[in-house]
């Protein structure tokens, strides 16, 4: 579904991710939907819940190499905007998932597992909850897998049906969308480089929506495509404005200041909405290069 709405903005805002091996099938809600144990799943969001945890589900693109039945991966993945970290951990059982140091993982230490050291690529392939997201995002799954298959999975709802395909970089937290099967491995090799895909770009899970439009705005307006070239410095919310202040790489200071509004019309927003809503919109109306 394309309604023409700007990409700027619209990442989820999760500072931390519990993902876990099941390679389906996914009901309309993965976590909820799916051959585990129900009991045990309603512990893991239980648990997950208060620590501020997204729990989501992912699989292999080529399932037959994926989980089985008795051992699956479990991901515990930082977001941040400097020091994101994901660690990795074989569990003989799904169960196992409670034995891990969740707690400390919330505080954002380490919960002593492997270190995951190359960049992941997670794209929603979710159909059941919204039918785009199969039809846009299993192209570029299969795409991703072809060139990088360690790196790559396939992910159960993160956000956005109305963008697919969508595509999540962790640890970074990093939001592409209406990202083309053609264009997934050039995207890769953009990230590797350490330069983000502008035109895909729809913000970083760690900043409110305000804040994730000041950096995409910013960014199109500069030209600066470096992952780490604009470290926010401070935001401040003044009604239906935000102010952000990013750090230049030449040095001093970049002051966006961005405008939310909702949209003028309401639209289903995913395949399955129950009903019409406006979403909000993000409009650049000032930004400046300041010396400090």
């Amino acid at each position: 579904m394309d309604l023409h709405e700007s990409l700027h903005g619209t990442a989820s805002t999760v500072r931390r991710w519990l993902l876990l091996e099941e390679p389906g099938p996914w009901g309309p809600e993965a976590v909820r939907d799916n051959r585990l144990d129900p009991a045990l799943m309603a512990r893991i969001r239980e648990v997950a819940r208060p620590l501020r945890m997204r729990v989501v589900l992912i699989r292999r693109v080529l399932r037959r190499r994926g989980a089985s039945p008795e051992r699956r991966r479990c991901l515990l993945a930082w977001t941040a905007p400097e020091d994101g970290w994901v660690e990795e951990a074989v569990l003989d059982g799904p169960e196992q998932v409670l034995d891990l140091d969740l707690e400390a993982f919330a505080r954002g230490r380490s919960p002593g597992l492997r270190q995951v050291d190359h960049p992941l690529y997670l794209v929603c392939t979710h159909g059941s909850h919204d039918p785009c997201c199969a039809e846009h995002g299993r192209p570029v799954a299969r795409a991703l897998a072809d060139g990088l298959p360690q790196q790559t999975w396939e992910v159960s709802h993160i956000g956005g049906d109305r963008f697919a395909a969508n595509l999540l970089v962790l640890p970074q937290g990093l939001y592409y969308g209406r990202v083309p099967a053609d264009a997934a491995v050039s995207l890769a090799r953009t990230h590797e480089r350490g330069e983000v895909e502008v035109p895909y770009f729809r913000g970083r899970t760690t900043y409110g929506f305000g804040v994730q439009a000041a950096e995409c705005l910013l960014r199109g307006q500069t030209g600066i495509r470096g992952i780490d070239d604009l470290p926010l410095r401070s935001s401040r919310s003044e009604g239906d404005e935000t102010v952000a202040v990013f750090a230049a790489p030449q040095g001093g200071s970049y002051h966006v200041r961005v405008r939310t509004t909702a949209a003028s019309d309401d639209r289903a927003l995913t395949c399955h909405a129950q009903r019409e809503s406006a979403p909000p919109q993000h409009e650049l109306v000032d930004w400046h290069l300041a010396s400090d």
